[in-house]
């Protein structure tokens, strides 16, 4: 399924790792695509960044990866100003993984603040992969 992880945060930071093992709606997944598109143009994404996105290869993010997810994440309604807002978050990811986990990463990844609001969407990111759901068992 190439879906994104984020667009559960409104769908929040699995957007950036297309591919996730969330059943998302066809809607979920033309709108993260459509957001996806508009952000690439925004910050002018070179081909090499866009591989690099369309990969789901967030080691050594350049800064306009970086300001790709802050686009995407505030899109999304998951950040804004470079804010998390918490309760949106709750709202979309807990719908899909469960209100329990949600807090969890909540917990874990509020206090995150990188140089920029750029720096921070990506290593927010970085901490709410660590609670994606793990990728399910092929037959």
């Amino acid at each position: 399924m190439n879906s994104y992880f984020v667009i559960a945060l409104s769908a929040l930071f699995v957007a950036l790792a297309a591919g996730s093992s969330l059943n998302l709606s066809d809607d979920q997944k033309n709108l993260a695509k459509q957001h996806r598109e508009q952000c690439a143009d925004e910050v002018k994404l070179t081909e090499e960044e866009r591989a690099k996105v369309n990969a789901k290869d967030f080691k050594d993010p350049t800064e306009n990866i970086k300001c790709f997810a802050n686009c995407f994440f505030e899109k999304v309604g998951t950040l804004k100003d470079g804010e998390l807002q918490e309760s949106v978050v709750l709202e979309k990811l807990g719908a899909l993984i469960g209100e329990e986990k949600t807090k969890a990463a909540l917990d874990k990844c509020r206090s995150i603040k990188g140089e920029n609001k750029c720096d921070s969407a990506a290593k927010l990111h970085e901490c709410f992969e660590s609670f994606k759901p793990a990728p399910e068992a092929k037959a």
